[in-house]
């Protein structure tokens, strides 16, 4: 199908089988769970119709037990939590790797019954929405890793074309389902059913609330609309007329159904930030261009996750916020083994007095770290050994 791209994480998914008898694939309704699942796997059933999943219900070792051919894919695995210890016992039984891919767009460690099942016997794979590399059917950059390593040489020349690939790529998303659409109408409809069917469905599956869906849009609307600023639950309870301890568990349950990734503070400033899933979603909730910064901000925010998941190291990346009460702002910072890199956005081609004096706080902050302005120009610099200033483009 024309909208249908190899997905980096594929290699990933592959590795896993190799090791693991059961395999779960998570993220964001419409995020392309089910086109990388069927490409891995001998047979295939989803429990969204309800004759499988009353199968599944009525005789959950029968219908573990029911491939005759491995990998099976299970789709929404998370509507049968019964199933999840038939599956325990089978995997207990059988030990081999690749049995099993369950795709969920619901965490399955929110949900006690299939957590309790599953820990130990199933290995994750996060699916995140398209980065624009793979919607261009590029490979993955490494631009990002030689970044870390501040080998800023190795870093790819920029393009004239950035703040066009920002503002397409924010409109857009990345989710398949919305970010080929070309009819802008069309596509906020898409959006709208989308929301609909989370905030009405899966979200119903991880919390009780009695909360109506005009009021849990809203939430998101705030939240998309305060990407990348500290926390305020105060504030937000304020605006949404949601009581804290509410907004609390909305917000863990958000996390939980991928619509929301929170990141942590460093510094003396420690509230964390939150931003939404897919960046499409973000724009059509917020209905308005949001500030410059910003913009830049969830652009890089979007483009750099894959890369950092798929890096090749048993350490795990971790992606965080740097601020201090002092006025230092790192806007996405990166940890991965002993490098760190701050990823700070510019408008211009040369940074300020406010951006230098951000790079300086945490390069101070944490020694031995790099510091990349990066802008929507083309023009690329290395300022030091630790610093350089790079286009938008060039991580893209």
């Amino acid at each position: 199908m024309a909208h249908e791209r190899i997905r980096h994480a594929s290699d990933r998914l592959k590795q896993l089988l190799g090791f693991s008898p059961i395999v779960g694939i998570f993220g964001h309704r419409q995020v392309g769970k089910t086109t990388l699942l069927s490409r891995h796997v001998k047979s295939y059933v989803t429990l969204d119709l309800r004759a499988q999943l009353e199968r599944a219900e009525a005789d959950p070792q029968a219908f573990v037990s029911s491939a005759t051919e491995y990998p099976l894919g299970i789709d929404e695995a998370q509507l049968a939590p019964s199933l999840f210890p038939a599956l325990k016992e089978h995997v207990r039984v059988h030990r081999r790797p690749g049995q099993f891919i369950l795709s969920g767009s619901v965490r399955f460690t929110s949900r006690k019954a299939i957590r309790e099942s599953l820990t130990g016997r199933i290995v994750h794979l996060e699916l995140l929405p398209f980065t624009q590399a793979e919607m261009d059917e590029r490979p993955i950059p490494d631009d990002l890793a030689h970044a870390l390593k501040g080998n800023w040489k190795a870093i790819r020349s920029g393009t004239k074309n950035g703040e066009a690939l920002v503002s397409r790529y924010l409109q857009t998303g990345g989710l398949p389902g919305a970010c080929f659409i070309r009819s802008a109408s069309l596509r906020a409809e898409r959006f709208n059913s989308q929301l609909e069917t989370v905030l009405e469905r899966d979200l119903r599956l991880v919390l009780e609330t009695r909360l109506p869906f005009s009021t849990l849009r809203n939430v998101l609307v705030n939240l998309a609309i305060g990407q990348g600023e500290p926390l305020d639950l105060s504030a937000l309870s304020r605006r949404t007329r949601v009581s804290a301890p509410t907004l609390r568990n909305l917000l863990r349950a958000f996390e939980s159904i991928f619509l929301i990734r929170t990141v942590p503070t460093e510094g003396t400033e420690r509230r964390p930030v939150i931003f939404l899933e897919d960046q499409g979603e973000a724009t059509h909730l917020c209905g308005r261009p949001l500030p410059p910064l910003t913009e830049l901000t969830r652009f890089l925010f979007a483009q750099i996750r894959s890369p950092l998941q798929l890096l090749k190291s048993n350490t795990p990346a971790e992606l965080f916020q740097y601020r201090t009460r002092g006025g230092a702002h790192v806007p996405l910072a990166v940890r991965h083994g002993t490098h760190v890199l701050g990823l700070i956005p510019i408008l211009e081609s040369s940074p300020g007095r406010q951006a230098v004096g951000s790079a300086t706080s945490f390069l101070k902050a944490y020694p031995g770290a790099r510091v990349a302005f990066v802008h929507p120009g083309w023009q690329t610099a290395v300022l030091s050994k630790n610093t350089a200033v790079l286009s938008v483009s060039s991580l893209a």
